[in-house]
């Protein structure tokens, strides 16, 4: 066993949760000495408890680990341990890191941690909380920044669809399994997501009901995946305000848009206000509160980053061999994995290998039912 896969197993594990896992490495440096440990040693560990202690024990009989990573791989979804590389690095910067992440999209959206912005309201939406944010979304799309959001009705929908209607990139955190998508009017928003170099992510293994428990952990990694999170309507028990909290907790900045002072679906954003959120009218005075900052990037400096990642993007990627032939064997259409796998003649591991490095090279987009197609904007040449 790997330790990427003693990883993904304890994540699968009830009773195991980000504190307890930092318990157990303070024991077991190595994450699969956890899962041979005699239950006396387990035992022992700090937190753990006699239940807790148990299961780990008893691992096999609570997780299908080789099951959940077939499944993983047919639905075409990453795993990614925070050990991984991949793994973004502003996430474990908070207190409680998710032990693993599923991704479905684009891996290296989740690097860009200097303009990442979470963005979320409420549910109950108005024409005016639609409006702004709309707009706010909107402008931060085009100003190259990547909005963070929860996929819920309402608020966070507006801003996930203003992203991609704007050609932008944005992240969408599940309380969820990434095979059980809620609400499930927002599966196609989900593929827009995807298909537009986005990603959608979460904790939670798959198969995983979307329960009212869920959504509170869901929201500390919407705010930990950015620098700042700005409310845009929410009432005083809206679980925004959650969110917000997170992100005061976790040391980012807050905004939050006002609104009439006698509606109560604003009463959230005027306490965020009062306690010393930054109002925000245009997506300028986000930019503005970073420019402040003596430790972050100015304006002009995120603007530069957002030109120099366009530039980046058209440029030709060169490829070593069998990545290059896999690209061209691509064609311009979707393809089959198999297809490929024997049109190419290479073993199964390179190629799926190959494919593994293409899609970190943002030059394919792996779909359901094990096919694959190129990202239509980028090119690739052989390497010299």
């Amino acid at each position: 066993m790997e330790r990427r896969e003693a990883y993904i197993a304890m994540n699968l594990l009830p009773e195991i949760g980000p504190a307890r896992m930092r318990a157990i490495l303070e024991v077991f440096p190595d994450p699969r000495d956890a899962l041979g440990a005699p239950l006396e040693r387990l035992q022992a560990v700090p937190r753990l408890g006699v239940r807790g202690a148990q299961i780990l024990h008893d691992w096999q009989r609570h997780c299908q680990l080789e099951q959940e990573m077939r499944r993983a791989e047919q639905s075409s979804v990453f795993l990614v341990t925070w050990e991984d590389p991949t793994y973004p690095a502003i996430l474990k910067e908070i207190h409680d890191p998710p032990i693993c992440l599923y991704v479905r999209g684009n891996l290296s959206v989740m690097q860009n941690s200097s303009q990442t912005l979470a963005m979320v309201g409420s549910r109950f939406t108005t024409a005016y909380g639609e409006g702004v944010a709309q707009q706010l979304a909107t402008s931060a799309a085009r100003q190259g920044w990547i909005v963070v959001s929860g996929l819920a009705r309402g608020i966070d929908t507006v801003c996930h669809r203003s992203v991609v209607a704007s050609g932008g990139r944005t992240i969408a955190v599940l309380g969820s399994g990434l095979d059980r998508v809620y609400p499930p009017e927002n599966l196609e928003l989900c593929r827009s997501i995807v298909q537009k170099d986005g990603a959608v992510i979460s904790e939670f293994p798959l198969g995983t009901s979307p329960d009212r428990q869920n959504f509170p952990q869901r929201n500390r990694i919407i705010a930990g995946l950015a620098r700042g999170t700005l409310v845009i309507q929410a009432s005083l028990k809206s679980g925004s305000l959650i969110t917000a909290a997170f992100a005061n907790e976790q040391g980012r900045s807050v905004f939050a848009v006002p609104g009439r002072v006698d509606a109560p679906h604003m009463q959230g954003c005027h306490a965020l206000l009062k306690d010393g959120a930054r109002l925000v009218e245009t997506f300028q005075d986000v930019l503005d509160e970073f420019s402040m900052l003596p430790t972050l990037q100015d304006t002009r400096l995120c603007r530069e980053e957002a030109e120099r990642e366009t530039m980046r993007r058209n440029a030709p990627v060169p490829l070593p061999p069998l990545e290059f032939r896999l690209w061209e064997a691509m064609g311009a259409s979707e393809v089959g994995i198999d297809d490929l796998i024997a049109e190419l003649h290479a073993p199964v591991s390179a190629v799926l290998s190959a494919l593994l490095a293409l899609e970190i090279k943002q030059l394919i987009h792996q779909l359901p039912g094990k096919r694959v197609r190129r990202v239509h904007d980028r090119q690739a040449i052989l390497q010299e």
